[in-house]
C-alpha cells in the first residue's frame, strides 16, 4: 500500500524532470547575463537619442539676485538719456537662454552615427549572448547526461564485481578458487566505488554551473535529450561574430571624421530673453548673437587626435581580418571534431560488440579454471570502459554540433 501511495510522487518527479528546451527557455527569461545585455540595448538607444537631441541645442532658465555697492540701472543706458531712469543696488533678473551649435565641423553628426553603430553592436551582442548561452547550456546538459550514463556503466561494473565476488567465495568453499582471487575482486571494487563517487560529484558540479547559467538556485533531474541539432552553416561574413567586428571597424572610421572636426571653426547661436526687476519696476531685455570659436593652434593636439583615430581604424581593420581568419579556422576545426566524434562512435560500437564476446568467453574460461582472475577482470573493465567511451562520444558529437552552430550563427 505504501508503494502505491509513493507511485504518484515518483511519476510527478519523472514527468517534471527538466528538459533541454525548458533549460534554454528558463535561461533566456532569468539569466542575469542575458538580461544585462537586453538593458545595454536600451542604454545604447538612449545614448543615440541623447546625441541627436544635442543637435537641437538647449533652453536654459536663468535667474539671479545681485546686490551692488552703488546703484545700477535696470537696463543698459541708451540714447536718449532721461532723468527718470530707474537704478538700484538690488537687482533681480529672470530669463531664458537658447543656445545651439550651428556648425562644429560635423562632430555632432559623427557622434550620432557612432551612437547608431553602437546601438547595432549592442543588438549583435544580444544575439551573440543568446547563442553563447544556448551553446553553454547544451554543452553542460550533454556533459551531465554523459556522466550519468558513465555512472550507470560503472554501477553495472560494480554489480558484475559483486556477483563475481559472491561466485568466487562459493568457489573457494568448494575448493575450486584461490583466496587471492577475492583480493583481486575487492581491489577492483574499491576502484569502481571511487569512480562512481567521482562521477556523482562532477555531476553535482556541472548541475550547479547549469543552474547558474539558467539564473536559478538549483536543478533536479534532467530528461534524456535526443540529438536535434541541425547544422546551418552561414557564410563567414553573415555571422554575428564577423558583423560585430565589421561594425567596430565602421565605428572607428567614423571616429576619424569626428577627429577631423577639430580643424574646423565652431559657430553657435545664442539667444536671451528676460527681465530685470528692482523697486517694483520691470525692464524687458533680449539679445541674440552668433559666436565663432576657432582653434588655430594647440601645440599638436588636433594632429595627435586625428592620427590616433587613424591608427585605431587601421587596428580595427586588422582585427576584422583576424576575426574572419579565426572564424574559418574554428569552423574547420569544429567540422573535424564532428568527424572525429562520428568515427569514434562507429569504432566504439564495433569494439563494444567484440569486447562483449571477449568478456563472455573469459567468464566461461574462468569458471572452468582455464584462465586467471586478472584476465576476467580486465575483460570486464575493458567492456565497461568501452560503454563509457560510447556514451561520451555520442554526447560529444552533440556538443561539437552545438558549438559549430554557435560560431556560425548569423543572419540568414
Amino acid at each position: 500500500m505504501r508503494k502505491l501511495l509513493l507511485l504518484p510522487f515518483l511519476l510527478i518527479n519523472h514527468i517534471y524532470a527538466l528538459t533541454l528546451e525548458e533549460a534554454i527557455d528558463t535561461a533566456l527569461k532569468k539569466s542575469p547575463l542575458y538580461q544585462i545585455q537586453k538593458e545595454k540595448i536600451l542604454e545604447a538607444e538612449e545614448d543615440k537619442l541623447s546625441k541627436k537631441s544635442k543637435n537641437f541645442g538647449k533652453i536654459t532658465l536663468v535667474g539671479s539676485y545681485t546686490q551692488y555697492n552703488i546703484p545700477r540701472t535696470l537696463a543698459p543706458i541708451v540714447p536718449p538719456i532721461t532723468a527718470d531712469i530707474i537704478s538700484s543696488k538690488d537687482i533681480t533678473s529672470m530669463g531664458t537662454i537658447y543656445e545651439v551649435m550651428l556648425f562644429n565641423g560635423f562632430a555632432d553628426l559623427s557622434s550620432v552615427k557612432i551612437a547608431d553603430i553602437n546601438r547595432h553592436v549592442s543588438k549583435i551582442d544580444l544575439k551573440l549572448t543568446k547563442e553563447q548561452l544556448i551553446y553553454n547550456i547544451k554543452s553542460l546538459y550533454y556533459k551531465i547526461l554523459s556522466l550519468k550514463n558513465q555512472k550507470e556503466s560503472s554501477l553495472s561494473y560494480k554489480k558484475a564485481l559483486e556477483k563475481l565476488y559472491q561466485d568466487t567465495k562459493t568457489g573457494i568453499k568448494l575448493g575450486k578458487k584461490a583466496k587471492i582471487d577475492l583480493l583481486k575482486v575487492s581491489s577492483d571494487m574499491q576502484n569502481v566505488i571511487y569512480s562512481i563517487t567521482n562521477l556523482e560529484k562532477n555531476i553535482q558540479i556541472l548541475k550547479s554551473k547549469l543552474a547558474y547559467l539558467m539564473g536559478v538556485d538549483s536543478i533536479d533531474e534532467l530528461k534524456p535529450a535526443e540529438e536535434a541539432v541541425s547544422l546551418n552553416i552561414n557564410d563567414t561574413k553573415q555571422t554575428y561574430v564577423y558583423k560585430k567586428s565589421f561594425l567596430e571597424s565602421k565605428k572607428a572610421k567614423k571616429a576619424i571624421k569626428k577627429a577631423s572636426s577639430l580643424y574646423f571653426p565652431k559657430i553657435s547661436l545664442n539667444l536671451y530673453y528676460g527681465k530685470n526687476m528692482a523697486k517694483g519696476v520691470e525692464e524687458e531685455l533680449w539679445q541674440g548673437g552668433v559666436n565663432l570659436n576657432w582653434n588655430i593652434f594647440d601645440f599638436g593636439y588636433k594632429k595627435a587626435e586625428h592620427q590616433k583615430a587613424k591608427i585605431s581604424y587601421l587596428i580595427s581593420k586588422l582585427k576584422l581580418k583576424d576575426t574572419e581568419l579565426k572564424l574559418k579556422s574554428d569552423i574547420e576545426e569544429a567540422k573535424n571534431r564532428i568527424a572525429i566524434a562520428k568515427a569514434k562512435i562507429v569504432s566504439t560500437k564495433k569494439q563494444l560488440s567484440l569486447l562483449k564476446k571477449i568478456k563472455e568467453t573469459e567468464k566461461l574460461k574462468y569458471e572452468k579454471g582455464a584462465s586467471d582472475m586478472y584476465d576476467l577482470l580486465y575483460a570486464i573493465a575493458k567492456y565497461e570502459k568501452a560503454k563509457s567511451d560510447l556514451y561520451e562520444a555520442i554526447y560529444d558529437l552533440s556538443i561539437q554540433k552545438a558549438y559549430l552552430n554557435y560560431i556560425t550563427a548569423g543572419e540568414k
